[in-house]
């Protein structure tokens, strides 16, 4: 059987990326296409049989570094992607890779998808804020959003079996496409790390882009002036942040997946402020031991027992985007008994073998 998979673009490593390597763990020789990829960079740990192919976007001056600038290109870059003898296509979609058109009529295709694109469906007016477009601008960029929105509608209804990464997401997917899904959670790997720093801060991992709202962790930590935070994490935000940010919060920088962990075992939690469609770190972190405090909206509300509302939970989840709440709830926190071992049962429902299990008999049932 050939085998393809499908992947937005290999630009920055984050959750979608390791969904990747766990597929791939699963298909070795399958042929990875996607729409462009960071040149002499290892996105993916896990090594391809062939060499990856992309698409004409790839060639494009500068494209890795502003290619969110070419999101108009994408839908007739992703229909042209070459995919005549394949048997069967899996396609990692958090924007275009769903978009895939088959050549062969017995071909199934089996997308999974992160989330339908956010800028295109929810986030538009503070997608449009943040970047600051003048006025003629704007107008233009908005018109090529609603042209993306209808050619996602069509577009989602290319593949033969939708599975998405959480009940959050597969609302999305009902009301944004009209379409129905599978829910399958993405696969969470915990290296077994015992050297690590006992620091007794809290910890935020994530990319620094305005949609993480790390900005608003950071204003809560200026009213908590003996309580630390460590940032992980690199994007366009970072100066942005730095600014803003008092002497008790420490920027780390991109970290390696054992070094995210050891900063999390030496924590006293781990806080999260933006809706995630399921959020790998809030999972890791309790697979560590360690409890979440995150907000309600979102995987958080999949992934999180909320110590508010049972008896025994694994973190605490908050609703406010106002820094001076978020930091009366950073001192309730701190005040709370968490135990360890309720994080470490409620992460395994979230871990490799289950998304292993789950993802091979949906593969299995569309084949059939």
């Amino acid at each position: 059987m050939r085998v393809a998979i499908v992947h937005d673009w290999l630009v920055t490593r984050a959750g979608a990326e390791r969904v990747l390597e766990r597929i791939l763990y699963h298909f070795p020789n399958a042929q990875v296409y996607t729409l462009l990829k960071q040149r002499n960079s290892n996105v993916i740990s896990v090594p391809t049989k062939h060499p990856i192919k992309t698409s004409f976007v790839q060639y494009l001056p500068t494209v890795t570094d502003n290619y969110r600038l070419f999101a108009w290109l994408m839908p007739r870059a992703i229909e042209q992607l070459e995919l005549k003898t394949y048997d069967l296509i899996i396609s990692s979609s958090w924007a275009f890779s769903h978009g895939i058109v088959k050549k062969k009529i017995s071909c199934k295709h089996l997308a999974y998808v992160h989330t339908p694109m956010r800028w295109a469906w929810d986030m538009e007016m503070e997608y449009l804020k943040n970047h600051s477009f003048p006025t003629v601008l704007s107008k233009v960029i908005q018109r090529q959003i609603h042209n993306l929105r209808e050619w996602d509608k069509k577009a989602s209804r290319r593949p033969n079996k939708i599975l998405a990464n959480s009940k959050f997401v597969q609302r999305r997917i009902k009301k944004c496409w009209h379409e129905d899904s599978s829910v399958v959670y993405p696969p969470v790997y915990i290296p077994k790390i015992k050297d690590f720093e006992a620091h007794g801060g809290f910890v935020s991992i994530c990319r620094l882009v305005p949609y993480k709202k790390v900005d608003l962790i950071i204003r809560a930590f200026t009213h908590l002036p003996s309580k630390k935070l460590f940032i992980a994490g690199s994007g366009p935000e970072l100066d942005y942040l730095k600014r803003i940010a008092p002497k008790n919060v420490a920027f780390l920088g991109y970290l390696s997946d054992d070094e995210k962990i050891k900063l999390m075992l030496g924590s006293k939690g781990l806080i999260q402020a933006s809706k995630e469609d399921f959020g790998i770190s809030v999972v890791e972190s309790q697979a560590c031991g360690i409890p979440v405090l995150a907000f309600r909206e979102g995987g958080a509300s999949e992934t999180v027992i909320d110590i508010d509302r049972e008896k025994t939970g694994t973190g605490l989840l908050f609703n406010t985007e106002c820094p001076k709440e978020l930091a009366k709830l950073i001192e309730k926190f701190s005040k709370m008994n968490f135990n360890p071992i309720d994080c470490k049962k409620n992460a395994l429902q979230f871990s490799q073998e289950f998304f292993d299990k789950k993802f091979l008999a949906e593969v299995a049932e569309l084949l059939n």
